[in-house]
């Protein structure tokens, strides 16, 4: 940022929102979703005397290399012209005045720019006629909804269904996406808040034994395919997350009693079947006094630095990727655990590529005291998430017991839904912004133990919080849950 005169904007800091969305009772905040090439990220709203406004400086900070300076009441901005290497282009906004200058060209504003703590806001109505010019890119605003597309980032999704008995229905995305997934009685909501998705035309009764209709709204920065069934619904990814299937859930399976012998937490890896009608030998009591049991493991802990490889995850910027940050802070967080005497593997150590099946096979082999698994995108705060579990798994499972695959989670749910929280108070005290919720996370429902993932914010100069500070608390978190275990592990 450039500053000239007297007065340089000073950043005020944000207060902590810990939003637990996981009871649903939290109010939610207005927001802006946009979507572009170079990143996709949400940013707050503020309604101001019935005038719905934006900070222009962080909508800029991740699309570009914006510059911002005030002298008095006048606003400079600045960007990079994309159209001539080494120039810049400029506008000029003044606090209280409803007329902006962009490139030269006058904008009237449908109420005025304001200046609050250090920031620039403009009315959000007018921000498709700021951008254009700014950017000189395509934009798109669905302005009910708040979701901004711009470069052309919008992306159709395809939705077909495939009768039979029992039918399926599968919606195809042009690229890999990742909704919040949540599933009351017989009817599934997948929330897209971070994927540019739109759905056109496709509402209404579908008039199928299994899918009686589905319904497409777009609102808060968020569009939501609602799909109704005759019974309830599960949803599972398939190519490499292009793809979403929605089929009829299973049926629970009861619950058989615990085997006393049994000792394995195990999960059954993908391909694995038990053996039908395997023989059973029931053995006499040893007159020999039984052997000690066997040492509980050390308490470790597994971190899984999201993506790799192909797999770059949210560009943050056209050269960072997001697998870079997450390894770097993945490194720096076994360095604060391991100095407080807590055992850590990485999931990987270097760039290379695993699928969700080799972290969860991996992490389960380990049978590790916790999984944490690192995230990062635009924004302004830390996202912690728990793992969304269909409402067909919610019977209690035993955890001694031979596990499905897709299931192990459910056994582990109610601690890792513990869990959040004691990262968050610990985030917390840092004064950084939290959210949790739950969320249909690869590879959280397949971890045999208790499993949360961290989001952390990023711009073009990489974390918005120092490494230091996200990976300290996140430590320090651990132990006090291992302290409050007894250390049993």
């Amino acid at each position: 940022m450039f500053t000239g005169g007297a007065c340089n904007p000073v950043w005020a800091t944000v207060a902590i929102t810990l939003l637990l969305l996981n009871s649903g009772t939290a109010s939610e905040r207005q927001r802006l979703a946009v979507y572009a090439p170079q990143a996709n990220f949400v940013l707050p709203v503020s309604e101001i005397g019935g005038t719905t406004y934006v900070g222009i400086f962080e909508l800029l900070e991740p699309l570009s290399a914006p510059e911002l300076k005030v002298v008095g009441t006048q606003w400079k901005l600045r960007v990079p012209d994309s159209g001539n290497a080494g120039k810049s282009i400029e506008a000029d906004f003044e606090d209280g005045n409803a007329t902006a200058i962009v490139r030269g060209q006058k904008i009237l504003l449908s109420a005025p720019a304001r200046h609050e703590n250090g920031r620039l806001l403009l009315p959000l109505h007018n921000i498709g006629n700021i951008l254009k010019p700014l950017l000189q890119t395509e934009v798109v605003f669905h302005e009910a909804s708040r979701r901004l597309f711009l470069g052309g980032s919008a992306e159709e999704a395809i939705i077909e269904l495939r009768r039979g008995e029992p039918s399926t229905l599968a919606l195809h995305f042009p690229a890999a996406v990742n909704p919040a997934i949540n599933q009351e009685g017989n009817t599934l909501k997948l929330s897209f808040a971070k994927d540019p998705v739109v759905i056109v035309g496709q509402s209404g009764p579908l008039n199928d034994k299994l899918f009686t209709s589905e319904d497409y709204t777009e609102s808060n920065g968020t569009a939501t395919l609602t799909i109704s069934g005759s019974a309830p619904l599960l949803a599972s990814f398939a190519a490499g997350g292009k793809t979403i299937v929605v089929s009829g859930a299973p049926a629970p399976q009861p619950t058989a009693p615990p085997n006393p012998a049994a000792t394995s937490i195990m999960p059954a890896p993908p391909g694995t079947t038990k053996p039908e009608n395997a023989p059973t030998t029931l053995q006499p009591p040893s007159p020999v006094a039984a052997a000690p049991p066997a040492a509980p493991p050390p308490f470790l802990i597994v971190i899984d630095p999201a993506h790799g490889g192909s797999d770059s995850g949210a560009r943050i910027t056209p050269t960072m990727a997001e697998k870079d940050i997450t390894l770097s802070l993945a490194r720096r967080l076994r360095r604060e655990l391991q100095a407080r005497h807590i055992a850590v593997d990485l999931l990987r150590d270097d760039d290379s590529n695993l699928s969700f099946d080799d972290r969860a096979l991996k992490t389960n082999l380990e049978r590790p005291a916790l999984f944490i698994s690192l995230h990062a995108e635009p924004g302004r705060e830390v996202g912690i998430y728990t793992p969304a579990l269909p409402v067909a798994l919610s019977t209690t499972m035993d955890k001694k017991s031979f596990l499905p695959w897709q299931t192990a989670q459910q056994a582990f749910l109610a601690q890792s839904t513990a869990l959040a929280p004691r990262i968050a108070e610990s985030i917390g005290q840092r004064e950084i912004p939290i959210q949790i919720r739950p969320a249909f996370l690869e590879p959280l429902q397949s971890i045999a133990a208790p499993a949360v993932a961290v989001e952390v914010p990023a711009n073009r100069h990489g974390l918005r919080i120092p490494e230091d500070q996200i990976a300290g608390a996140i430590a320090e978190a651990v132990v006090v849950w291992k302290a409050d275990r007894g250390a049993a592990r």
